[in-house]
């Protein structure tokens, strides 16, 4: 692995800088700024500066993990970072500077050129998982009285410039008009106007619409690129797939940490102490969940003391409640994070997942109890009715956390809060403690009236 080749080669004394830089010059600078949170902050700079030209430390610098990117920019010349900062693309620019405390920000975009700044100072404004944050400023745009001939000079004059496929026809206040593609440039008379050749509709996306919305459009439409306009229909810029498959990687990456209670961001180049410290709140939660699990189990010391044989499906009861809940959960979380949840379907999706839930309730509740009815003398040498409460508790146990798992996603997201914690070990804590409080409350119930 080329980060491995790197370790040894600094572990070795006797290796020059020269020969450093020749190692690090032919690995895959991608590959070592996904395993760069092996290296310690003096090895990272060294790595770093070591990069054969500024393009490859501006993609190293891009790529790498948060915390990495931190420690590097720490140590660098604020000039030297400024300038690296001004040849990336605006986007990519705004993600790094975004990271920043406010005072780092503002020195580096006084350093830099007063027109990239001013686009950073722009992008800046959204948030960073909005087409706003994500579109660039640089576009094909075309005004509409356009000559398809006089069009083709202008992209064939600068052969170096790398050219989209896409064109964005705008009107004299640069309100968005339509677009077309290079191939429909190619086979039109060079006298038509641009808005003669335009595509019927024209997919676009507002500056506050989530890239969960701007994914779906660019699947359903299958474009690699779309227009972002404001409430006016100016268009302000376009967003590409690759920004978009970024940003949606890490959203579903940060939805998975945060239903298991883990760091969010850069889980694996966290240190140690920063793991802990970023799991420990999840863990108290497990914590506090056993006390009042506990509790409840003194309060039935009665019943269990009786009827020892109810503690037997205590695991299954919970077991089966916690998946149910967290199947719901997660179905609900999903669809809303792709965009196969919208409003229009929200009610009959919620209502299904709850009537499998229940279900599902009713199907494991009637096995076990049974099967707990059945052999609960011959085996358990306990009473049948045994059975009932088993199979009741099941019913009422996963039914409860159907509900919970396929309304608390609904209830998050209308409190502002990210709904992945719904499948979270908070939930997964709370149907537990209800789970166990239910199937208890049932077996003394069964058991007070023998």
């Amino acid at each position: 692995m080329p980060i491995e080749r790197i370790k040894e080669a600094i572990r070795d004394t006797g290796t020059q800088d020269d020969s450093l830089r020749s190692l690090i010059s032919e690995l895959d600078h991608f590959e070592i700024a996904r395993r760069f949170h092996e290296l310690n902050v003096e090895q990272k700079v060294k790595v770093f500066h070591l990069l054969e030209n500024d393009e490859k430390r501006q993609e190293l610098l891009y790529e790498t993990d948060m915390d990495s990117r931190l420690e590097i920019q720490e140590n660098l010349d604020r000039d030297y970072l400024a300038a690296l900062l001004d040849e990336m693309p605006e986007d990519e620019a705004t993600d790094i500077i975004q990271e920043l405390p406010d005072e780092a920000q503002e020195e580096l975009l006084s350093k830099m050129e007063s027109q990239d700044a001013d686009i950073i100072k722009d992008l800046i404004r959204y948030e960073e998982e909005t087409a706003g944050g994500l579109m660039t400023p640089h576009f094909n745009k075309i005004l509409s009285n356009n000559k398809a001939g006089d069009i083709f000079t202008s992209v064939r004059r600068d052969p170096n410039k790398e050219i989209t496929s896409y064109f964005y026809v705008v009107d004299d206040n640069d309100k968005l008009v339509g677009y077309f593609k290079l191939r429909d440039l190619m086979n039109i008379q060079t006298s038509a106007l641009a808005t003669e050749f335009i595509r019927p509709s024209t997919p676009k996306v507002c500056l506050s619409d989530p890239c969960e919305k701007v994914a779906n459009i660019m699947g359903q439409e299958h474009l690699s690129s779309l227009p972002v306009v404001d409430d006016k229909n100016v268009i302000q810029g376009v967003i590409t797939f690759d920004d978009v498959l970024r940003t949606m990687q890490d959203s579903a990456s940060e939805d998975i940490y945060t239903m298991v209670g883990t760091a969010t961001v850069d889980p694996f180049a966290k240190k140690i102490s920063n793991k802990i410290l970023a799991r420990a709140p999840w863990l108290f939660t497990t914590f506090i969940g056993g006390l009042v699990s506990a509790w409840i189990l003194g309060h039935f010391q009665t019943t269990l003391a009786d009827y020892a044989a109810v503690i037997f499906f205590i695991p299954f009861v919970i077991g089966l409640a916690g998946n149910v809940g967290i199947q719901g959960a997660t179905v609900i979380v999903r669809g809303l994070a792709t965009g196969d949840i919208q409003k229009d379907n929200l009610a009959k999706v919620v209502k299904s997942e709850i009537s499998v839930g229940i279900l599902n309730g009713v199907i494991f509740g009637l096995m076990c109890g049974g099967l707990v009815y059945l052999t609960s003398e011959s085996l358990l040498h306990t009473n049948p009715v045994l059975g009932l409460a088993v199979g009741t508790g099941i019913f009422l146990a996963v039914s409860i956390a159907s509900l919970m798992g396929s309304l608390t996603p609904i209830l998050f997201i209308n409190m502002d809060i990210d709904p992945a914690i719904s499948a979270g070990p908070i939930i997964t804590v709370i149907n537990d403690i209800l789970g166990l409080a239910i199937y208890l409350a049932t077996a003394a119930y069964y058991f007070s009236n023998l």
